[in-house]
């Protein structure tokens, strides 16, 4: 998330055009020659207190490189400027998430949404680093907020999909996946919504989400492993076999689908 530069306050022209070359470098995806714009303006007026922003948004585009402790120093000096800048902190909780250091990642988006609990990215993030850790609890309340406030996200009727398939409530997570579905037909909340009905023996109702699945998305290989999974669930054990193999040559990872579909012992 990167952060405008502007209206930015500026005591020289040469600082303001650095600033826009930086933004221009930055829509372009050019990294490397953002950073170093960036920098030159950084230079040029240490003591703008605006600083921040593009201490933020040069931890963006070091991240955009791999360079993660990099950034993480650049959005440091971004917080030492502005240490309640919602901005920052959720930039660098996307770093902290790369790196797979969650517990960081959360104490960010937690006290960005001290600042402002209203937030679609964060609240997301946050609800689902909580489903990760089976906080339940605060998962749930994270994503009844942005269910409220974002009728749009998916992500957050997933969510409470998956809470309430953990507490034994089939119904009410097979219809909040129905309603993630209808607001972004994401294939992986079909895969969830389908081993939920295989697990909870709605056999026939599977099927016909995977007839639906390899339409609507006929190169996802992951759709042919679940018809793989039910055929061998039904002893059907040749066009297990036959979907095994589709599943593998469209890509799906060969040791993910022989947990579902192990060689067959003769």
């Amino acid at each position: 998330m990167l952060l405008s530069a502007k209206g930015m306050s500026a005591t020289s022209p040469e600082y303001l055009a650095l600033v826009d070359s930086a933004d221009n470098y930055i829509k372009m995806e050019r990294w490397m020659e953002a950073e170093h714009t960036i920098i030159s303006a950084l230079r040029l007026e240490p003591a703008n207190y605006t600083n921040s922003l593009l201490f933020s948004n040069l931890g963006v585009v070091r991240t955009e490189q791999g360079k993660y402790k990099d950034a993480l120093e650049a959005f440091g000096l971004g917080l030492s400027v502005a240490p309640r800048s919602t901005g920052i902190l959720n930039n660098r909780a996307r770093t902290l998430m790369l790196m797979n250091d969650y517990a960081s990642a959360m104490n960010d988006l937690s006290e960005s949404l001290q600042e402002d609990s209203i937030q679609e990215w964060p609240l997301q993030m946050r609800g689902l680093l909580r489903i990760n850790a089976r906080d339940t609890v605060g998962a749930r309340h994270d994503f009844l907020l942005l269910a409220k406030n974002f009728h749009r996200n998916d992500k957050a009727f997933a969510g409470l999909a998956k809470i309430a398939e953990w507490e034994g409530k089939t119904a009410d997570a097979l219809r909040y996946y129905d309603e993630a579905i209808l607001i972004n037909d994401d294939p992986e909340t079909r895969y969830e919504r389908i081993l939920l009905k295989i697990r909870t023996d709605k056999y026939s109702e599977a099927a016909q989400d995977i007839r639906e699945g390899i339409d609507r998305f006929p190169n996802d290989p992951y759709f042919y492993l679940w018809r793989g999974y039910l055929h061998r669930l039904n002893f059907r054990n040749e066009e297990a076999e036959a979907d095994k193999k589709i599943a593998v040559n469209k890509g799906a990872d060969p040791q993910f689908v022989e947990q579902f579909i192990p060689k067959i012992k003769r």
